[in-house]
C-alpha cells in the first residue's frame, strides 16, 4: 500500500482495482481538513465545513475519477474506472499532509493557512496525478495537460462554491 500512496500511477501499471476504494480513506479526510481550515479561517460552521469536505473529498473526487476516465476512455485507453478513480483519490495524498501541518500551524501559532497549507496541499496533487494522467494516456502530453487544467478547474470551482 505505501508504494501506491508514493506513487498512484502503480494502481494503473499494475491493473490492482483491489486497493483503488482505500484512496477514498486519504482523500476523504484530506478534503475535510482542507475545508476545516477554510472554515475555521472564515469563521463559518466547522462541523458544516467537515461535512462538506468529507462529501466532496468521496463523491466529488469519485465523480472527478469519473469524468476522467471517460475522457481517456474516449482517447482509447482501456484503463478499469475502479483503478483510475482509486489512483485519482490517491494522488492527494500530499494534501492530507499539508492540511495535517496547516492545522498544526493554526492551533500553534494562530496563523490562517487555508490558503497557505490547504490550496497548496490540493495542487501539490497534480504531480501524482500527472503521472496516473500520464499512465492511462500512454504520455500523450497534450490529452494530459487538457484533463489535469479541467480537473484543477473542477476542484478550486467546487471550492469555491462550497466555501
Amino acid at each position: 500500500m505505501i508504494k501506491y500512496l508514493f506513487n498512484p500511477a502503480e494502481l494503473i501499471n499494475e491493473k490492482f482495482s483491489a486497493l483503488s476504494l482505500a484512496g477514498f480513506l486519504l482523500s476523504g479526510p484530506a478534503f475535510a481538513l482542507f475545508f476545516l481550515q477554510t472554515a475555521i479561517d472564515s469563521g463559518s460552521s466547522v462541523f458544516f465545513g467537515l461535512f462538506k469536505g468529507v462529501l466532496f473529498g468521496t463523491l466529488g473526487i469519485a465523480f472527478a475519477g469519473i469524468l476522467i476516465w471517460l475522457i481517456v476512455k474516449i482517447a482509447g485507453s482501456n484503463s478499469g474506472l475502479m483503478s483510475v478513480m482509486g489512483a485519482i483519490a490517491l494522488s492527494y495524498t500530499s494534501t492530507l499532509i499539508f492540511t495535517i501541518v496547516g492545522l498544526f500551524l493554526h492551533f500553534s501559532l494562530g496563523w490562517n493557512t487555508a490558503l497557505s497549507c490547504g490550496i497548496t496541499g490540493v495542487l501539490s496533487a497534480f504531480g501524482p496525478m500527472s503521472g496516473v494522467i500520464s499512465a492511462i494516456t500512454n504520455g500523450r502530453k497534450t490529452l494530459n495537460i487538457f484533463i489535469l487544467t479541467l480537473t484543477g478547474l473542477y476542484i478550486i470551482f467546487f471550492w469555491a462554491i462550497l466555501t
